[in-house]
């Protein structure tokens, strides 16, 4: 079977990794022709992830030691200090080991040569067709050294959210998304990137499909198939999609000849997202926070292995209406 893999990122590179593991020889990736205008050549991440990272390697025979960066034993959530089990992790080495094997072809595919085309563009969606009111959150993030690094650290409000997340000892990625405002306001507006002890290395821009797989259809169109942030797999509340778009190329695995279960397998495995995406959606209008929004963000940190009470989640998401 000839195969072609659109996009060189982690759920790209993570299922060329599976296919040849199991025994797919003529397996092709393709990334975009020019790339990534950023400092690591690969596309914005803030390289943060949490519980079930290193099992999704040790199933591919990579030890998750060696990506490992630093992890924590609590983050911050607008001023809350919670109790939590997450790590950041060396994104491009990791792609690169998973890559390992084969060249990337910077050039468009002719889909008609291959008998399978996987999309994993990301939030570009190449070659799937366009997704009806797409949910494409803006994006910028920077890398700074300090000599006063903080903790890792989220922010969650109507307009987006902003993030830092410690590399090392004194370097960390801080960034922001916002569907209303210049995301590089929102950092400034806390004061985050200001102070005598920051330096900035590098920034760049990027863009988050928030849209949910749900709302994220046709995952399959003749002989294209979509994986990871192409169909949605990324939380729409807390932006994760490194796990999820791991997942999805695990989902694809096992049900390759078959996409409608595929598509329902994966509807299945995210099911949590619809529910995300619909309290993200009443943060945006402004509409009155239930105890249902509560029990999802709850849901949402405790799958990300962080301790939270009802009554705390209602907080945060009461601060992020304001």
């Amino acid at each position: 079977m000839k195969i072609a893999i659109a996009g060189a990122g982690i759920s790209g590179a993570y299922l060329y990794r599976l296919l040849r593991n199991r025994g797919f020889d003529d397996v092709t990736v393709f990334e975009q022709e020019q790339p990534h205008k950023t400092s690591c050549g690969i596309s914005p991440c803030a390289w943060g992830t949490s519980s079930g990272f290193e099992q999704l390697l040790e199933d591919i025979g990579l030890d998750p030691a060696k990506y490992i960066r630093m992890r924590f034993g609590n983050i911050v959530m607008d001023e809350m200090r919670i109790e939590a089990y997450a790590q950041t992790f060396d994104k491009p080495l990791l792609v690169s080991d998973l890559l390992q094997g084969t060249s990337i072809e910077r050039s468009p595919i002719n889909i008609t040569e291959y008998d399978r085309v996987i999309d994993a563009t990301g939030v570009s969606r190449a070659y799937l067709p366009r997704i009806k009111d797409d949910k494409i959150l803006p994006c910028v993030q920077y890398r700074v050294r300090s000599t006063e690094p903080p903790g890792m650290s989220i922010r969650i409000n109507r307009t987006g959210y902003a993030w830092i997340f410690p590399l090392s000892g004194s370097e960390y990625h801080m960034g922001a998304g916002s569907f209303v405002i210049e995301p590089h306001n929102i950092l400034k507006n806390l004061g985050w990137i200001k102070g005598d002890n920051k330096k900035v290395l590098c920034g760049c821009t990027g863009k988050v499909r928030l849209t949910a797989p749900h709302s994220s259809m046709p995952y399959t169109f003749h002989n294209i198939w979509g994986v990871g942030e192409a169909i949605g797999c990324v939380a729409p509340l807390a932006g994760e999609g490194i796990i999820p778009g791991m997942r999805s190329a695990q989902i694809l695995i096992e049900n390759w000849d078959d996409p409608f279960a595929y598509e329902h397998a994966i509807q299945k495995e995210f099911a949590w997202m619809e529910d995300e995406r619909r309290v993200m959606d009443r943060l945006r209008k402004g509409a009155i926070i239930g105890i249902g929004d509560g029990w999802t963000l709850q849901k949402t940190t405790k799958r990300l292995n962080m301790k939270l009470h009802l009554w705390e989640a209602l907080k945060l998401l009461w601060r992020a209406r304001k």
